[in-house]
């Protein structure tokens, strides 16, 4: 028996008519695009559906200072490429959408890690998907990439996934396993806040440069002293011992040999009486010849050296005494002058100021140099025990901040006392030249033995 076709348009079913084997009735186009709606909407509500399954979310930019995490949708699936570039090329070693850190840690490899192909950071900004947050860890934008940080096809980020100042924050916290900062230095454990602080294992800071006593590997610190007949004798152990000395004539005298003032600065010592002598290496010396030939025109005789903040100064005689300044201690200009100390102007820099004295016992103080004010109650000033006292109250000797005194005697002896209470020769010189005064002593570094 025949199948009955239907009768009309709202009774027929092409689904459902009887054809011939491969052949397809066409539908109509009113149901082609239903179903073709359907059929998108079924897509639409299954990538939906594996959005809300996925382990990770997206706020739209990265890591904000205030401490929100980012995250970054790859099409439903949150799998992170193992071993992906961290910005100094290490691995997270997490996969499967699994953080790589703590809320509120740092990226394990330095701040930033690989998203697989098809992954990408957040719209604008971009973090590495959870492993990139670093809210709570120190730093402000640990792991976000300063100027765009989001991945191109694989998750690299664009700027090496470090912020304009490395991995730390503006404040100079540091991430968890490394940055670099943009203004100084690396470290392999710990990145360099903006400041330029070092880590802990390293890193040089932006102000992190070279000291006022810059001086060649492998010198040792050491002390100088110098006096009659040209002496010049180095202590590399606190002034347990002497050695390497220098000297131009035995049993010196108040003559041109006697040397009466050293400092150090710049790995450079320089020692004055009558003439200017330099040193490199605290052993050998140079002599520059008299400093009224030339050199200091207006002084015969400078007793009074010191260094502060990449110059050397020196104190000559005068009413009132005068200051001269010198970059390398051996080309001098005039600066300043000091005030009424009549003579034999002696000159020193210990916490943080430079003084003067002279015959007339009146101290006088100042911190730039150019300005000068007398220390009321105070002869001979001398630095000792951490602050500026009488010379007698120093027990007439030169203190040391590691806790010693050194006191010179006539007749080539040096001694030494921890406390200034009996003292105890360390030194005796064979040629009986004597330290011109306890003052005549310099710390700095020289060449070992």
């Amino acid at each position: 028996m025949a199948r009955q076709r239907a009768s009309s348009p709202e009774n027929r079913n092409p689904i459902l008519a009887i054809r011939p084997p491969g052949k397809r009735p066409a539908l109509p186009r009113p149901k082609r695009a239903a179903t073709a709606r359907l059929l998108n909407a079924l897509h639409v509500v299954g990538f939906l559906t594996s959005l809300a399954c996925s382990t990770e979310t997206s706020t739209d930019g990265a890591n904000n200072a205030g401490g929100g995490s980012a995250s970054a949708p790859n099409g439903g699936s949150t799998t992170l490429a193992t071993g992906g570039d961290g910005p100094l090329g290490g691995s997270n070693g997490n996969t499967s959408g699994s953080p790589a850190g703590n809320s509120g840690s740092t990226a394990q490899t330095g701040g930033v890690s690989n998203a697989q192909t098809g992954g990408e950071s957040s719209a604008r900004g971009g973090s590495s998907p959870t492993a990139g947050n670093a809210a709570n860890a120190g730093s402000s934008y640990a792991g976000n990439a300063a100027t765009g940080g989001s991945r191109s096809m694989g998750g690299n980020a664009t700027s090496a996934g470090s912020t304009s100042t490395g991995a730390n924050g503006a404040s100079g916290g540091s991430a968890s396993t490394g940055g670099n900062a943009a203004s100084g230095g690396s470290s392999s454990t710990a990145g360099n806040g903006a400041s330029g602080g070092s880590a802990s294992t390293g890193g040089n800071g932006a102000s992190a440069g070279s000291s006022s006593d810059d001086h060649p590997a492998g010198y040792v610190p050491a002390i100088i002293g110098v006096g009659y007949g040209g002496l010049r004798i180095v202590s590399r152990d606190g002034g347990l011992s002497w050695g390497s000395r220098a000297s131009i004539a035995a049993k010196g005298g108040d003559d041109d040999n006697l040397i009466r003032a050293i400092a150090y600065g710049k790995g450079r010592w320089i020692a004055t009486g009558w003439r200017l002598w330099t040193s490199d290496d605290g052993v050998t010396w140079t002599d520059h010849g008299k400093l009224h030939d030339g050199i200091v025109s207006d002084q015969q005789i400078i007793e009074g050296l010191a260094y502060k903040d990449g110059y050397f100064y020196a104190a000559g005689d005068g009413s009132p005494s005068k200051l001269y300044r010198s970059p390398d201690g051996i080309s001098w200009t005039r600066y300043a002058t000091i005030g009424n100390t009549v003579k034999h102007t002696g000159l020193a820099y210990r916490g943080g100021v430079l003084v003067s004295y002279g015959d007339s016992h009146t101290s006088y103080q100042s911190s730039d140099g150019l300005s000068w004010t007398e220390m009321s109650g105070i002869q001979d000033a001398t630095y000792c025990e951490g602050q500026w006292k009488s010379l007698k109250e120093c027990f007439n000797a030169a203190w040391f901040d590691a806790g010693y005194y050194l006191l010179d005697e006539w007749g080539g002896f040096i001694r030494r006392s921890p406390n200034g209470q009996g003292f105890k020769n360390v030194y005796a010189d064979d040629q009986q030249n004597t330290l011109y005064r306890s003052r005549a002593l310099a710390q700095g570094f020289a060449a070992p033995r």
